[in-house]
């Protein structure tokens, strides 16, 4: 069949990742990883980056290929690390990846054992990303699946619909909304979060590091392990909070999402810096069932997260990211500068159209 050109909305997409949120340069090397529920949005990223003077190459990989090489048992040969593919990882500028498998719900199935064979590349992968250099995204609108949708109770167009604008929403509004949120969270001692809902929370913090997510990589985002691809859309300021304060309530407003389902109607009590209570209406064994085993620091507070991202509402996977939304998080935060909770454990409620105070005084909320 004749290769389809790219739609307009498809090159709108591909021209803002590129220049807006990767800055590709003229005679750089990009490599663009799709799927084939994705290859159109390979096919225009790989048409805007010729335009910009840089030379892309898709890394191609078929859904149903994959999984007959997964019921075939190929397990050593999907979890190698093949020679040519690593020597152009070395040679890579700049990295797009649109999620593997878009069936998550077969891949969990598989089990912790046969999934760590299928994926035994992935600690290679970054450490051979970073001794190239490259920096990169990884792209949500390769998330969306049929079945997940399903599971999720959404419209698979409609989540599409939001996943694509609001990876558009320039990077400048997101950093702008998110400056004076941070300059609060840096120089505050207590976060207080309340709302109608029967919310009334205080946190802690300790003047650590606090990182906007504006979907641009900074020098300090390369240096840190995994951090030479951001997750686009993007849209949060987010801070590791003291371990051991916390007292009251959060009621969430919002599904909190996972590969595999969803929970919702959630709450967690606490009280002199533990969690003694929490709830869920639905999906709260995907709470508990890790919860179990969490170990030290299961209960104690792990990070702080607020949105900013005006082109979402209660979006699969990217909940933290809606504009005006509080994010509250129990257990390892160690991936967070300065967090000290190594928990193997974490988990989160969301609220929305909560009213937040640092040291007594009113933050300006987005959204």
């Amino acid at each position: 069949m004749p290769a389809r050109t790219s739609s307009n909305r498809e090159s709108k997409f591909a021209k803002a990742i590129l220049t807006r949120n990767l800055k590709v340069q003229p005679g750089e090397t990009v490599i663009i990883e799709g799927w084939s529920r994705v290859l159109p949005w390979a096919t225009a990223l790989a048409r805007e980056t010729r335009r910009l003077g840089a030379y892309p190459m898709v890394l191609y990989e078929n859904e149903d290929a994959y999984w007959d090489s997964v019921d075939a048992r190929e397990d050593k040969v999907l979890g190698a690390t093949p020679a040519h593919e690593w020597a152009a990882l070395g040679k890579t500028n700049v990295y797009i990846h649109m999620w593997n498998a878009g069936d998550r719900l077969r891949l969990d199935a598989l089990g912790a054992e046969r999934g760590g064979k299928l994926f035994r590349w992935n600690p290679a992968w970054y450490k051979a990303a970073s001794k190239a250099g490259l920096r990169g995204s990884r792209l949500e609108i390769g998330r969306p699946f049929p079945n997940l949708a399903k599971v999720y109770g959404v419209d698979m167009d409609s989540w599409m619909d939001q996943v694509v604008e609001a990876s558009l929403v320039d990077p400048n509004q997101l950093a702008t909304a998110g400056k004076p949120i941070q300059r609060a969270l840096e120089k505050g001692r207590r976060i207080r979060i309340t709302a109608d809902n029967g919310t009334d929370l205080t946190l802690g913090l300790k003047h650590r590091p606090v990182r906007i997510d504006d979907g641009r990589l900074s020098k300090e985002d390369l240096k840190r392990p995994f951090g030479m691809l951001n997750l686009l859309p993007a849209g949060t300021v987010r801070v590791a909070l003291d371990e051991n304060v916390a007292e009251g309530k959060v009621v969430a407003n919002r599904t909190s999402y996972n590969d595999i389902g969803m929970s919702t109607g959630g709450w967690f009590q606490f009280r002199r810096g533990k969690l003694v209570r929490h709830h869920f209406d639905t999906g709260a064994e995907f709470f508990d069932r890790d919860y179990a085993k969490g170990g030290k620091g299961r209960d104690q507070p792990g990070y702080l997260a607020i949105g900013l991202n005006p082109k979402l509402h209660n979006t699969p996977q990217l909940e933290d990211r809606e504009a005006g939304c509080v994010t509250i998080s129990v257990g390892n935060n160690v991936f967070f500068p300065g967090g000290k909770n190594k928990s193997k454990f974490g988990g989160i409620v969301v609220i929305a159209g909560a009213k937040v105070e640092v040291d007594g005084k009113p933050v300006r909320m987005p959204g």
